[in-house]
């Protein structure tokens, strides 16, 4: 016997085929049942509890056949439209496994162009060409405007540009010499760098160094220009001396140089006044800041050379004074009257008096004079001689005095006579 729904054989006795699970046709129905090979397919079937008769089971038989048979070539058909549809599923499949795998590659070369130009951006930026790495890293954004870390790479070139251009803003005024407007500028720079630790800013972080030490070398550059003593300069020059880079180089010599010509002034104007030892103490304080300095040394070794000159010739001079005031203190001595002149007058009553003009040659005052004098006539004959007093007394250094001797008689008024002053005596104020 045959299932009528899937044409498999059955048991005798099956109520249900065991290859399709329907409900198998009855031979010995008490009721009217449904059955049929496909679901529309609806029969109705009275039958007996008898059992069929011969002819009605061989139409069933050839019914069954005949159905088996138009089931068969509809399972054929309906196999080759599996076939063809699960080949096409296939091909369509493949179809588009191809698609996302081609799309998969261009999402992927995508990347790969991407993070090629955020490299290329990256080495831009750090070696300082900000506008060639802001053009890769836009270029990136235009393919990935999603990619936050491009985002952030922009904003740090952007800032990194601004920094530089701040930078050089704040290098042109403190070449001005704008020192209040060049600490305010240094001061924004110090803070747009606060915090940004990136390599990108490391250049800026470098050069924000250099031009703190360009700041501070106007700085003390200004106050070079406010400052005169040798203590003042040698502390700039020791603050200057843990500076480096050539504006630190160029003010330390100037420093050197203000030291100097400081030293040597003040020098000069000491050695103008003789004071030799406070111009030594002015080289030897220069040379404390400057050390072994060979202009200094030179000066100190002028100054030495000018003090051992001028004792020379200090000594000379009180030596010469000494000889002097030995010879002055001699004539103070011993010849402090000189005789000037002399006349010979006659007296009222007749009588021949020489009257002599002396002069007081000493350095000093003296009074209680007397002379010894000898009056000589012709043929050196002796006609009068002795001691005698003068008038005024008391004759200072370079003023005059005189006195007067009667001779004795016989002397004729004509005869040639000379006077000498023997000695004298006196007393020094």
């Amino acid at each position: 016997m045959y299932c009528h729904h899937c044409e498999r054989s059955f048991a005798e006795d099956a109520i249900y085929c065991s290859q399709c699970g329907r409900k198998l046709l009855q031979h010995n129905i008490t009721r009217i049942q449904k059955v049929g090979i496909w679901p529309d397919d609806e029969v109705e079937h009275r039958v007996h509890d008898a059992e069929l008769s011969a002819d009605t089971h061989a139409k069933a038989s050839r019914w069954f056949r005949k159905r088996s048979v138009s089931a068969r070539e509809e399972k054929s058909k309906g196999s080759n439209f599996a076939i063809k549809t699960t080949v096409a599923f296939i091909i369509l499949f493949v179809i588009i496994i191809g698609l996302l795998f081609n799309y998969y590659k261009y999402e992927v070369s995508v990347n790969e162009e991407v993070l090629s130009l955020q490299s290329r951006a990256k080495i831009e930026a750090l070696a300082g060409n900000y506008e060639q790495s802001l053009e890769l890293l836009q270029e990136a954004i235009t393919l990935r405007p999603n990619f936050n870390a491009l985002i952030e790479d922009e904003n740090m070139v952007v800032h990194a540009m601004r920094i530089k251009r701040m930078g050089d803003e704040l290098e042109q005024i403190i070449q001005l010499g704008k020192e209040i407007e060049a600490e305010d500028q240094l001061e924004q720079l110090r803070q747009e760098l606060k915090g940004y630790k990136e390599p990108v800013f490391d250049k800026h972080r470098e050069r924000l160094e250099e031009l703190n030490m360009k700041f501070t070398v106007l700085s003390l550059s200004n106050e070079l220009s406010r400052i005169g003593t040798i203590e003042d300069l040698g502390n700039l020059l020791n603050v200057v001396n843990g500076l480096i880079g050539e504006e630190a180089t160029s003010l330390k010599e100037q420093i050197i140089d203000r030291i100097r010509t400081t030293a040597a002034a003040e020098v000069n104007a000491l050695l103008d006044r003789k004071r030799f030892t406070a111009a030594i103490s002015v080289t030897d304080e220069a040379l404390a800041w400057l050390q072994g300095d060979e202009v200094l040394l030179e000066l100190k070794q002028r100054v030495k050379q000018g003090q051992a000159a001028y004792a020379l010739a200090e000594e000379q001079r009180i030596q010469q004074a000494m000889e002097e005031a030995a010879a002055e203190d001699y004539i103070n001595q011993t010849a402090a009257i000189e005789l000037i002149e002399f006349e010979k007058v006659m007296n009222e009553l007749g009588d021949i008096v020489i009257i002599a003009d002396l002069k007081n040659v000493a350095t000093r005052t003296i009074y209680d004079i007397s002379i010894t004098y000898r009056i000589v006539g012709a043929d050196d004959v002796v006609i009068s001689s002795g001691t005698s007093s003068v008038t005024p007394d008391y004759v200072a250094s370079g003023e005059g005095m005189s006195f007067s001797i009667t001779l004795p008689e016989g002397i004729s008024y004509e005869e040639e006579l000379s006077l000498d002053i023997i000695e004298g005596t006196w007393r020094l104020e």
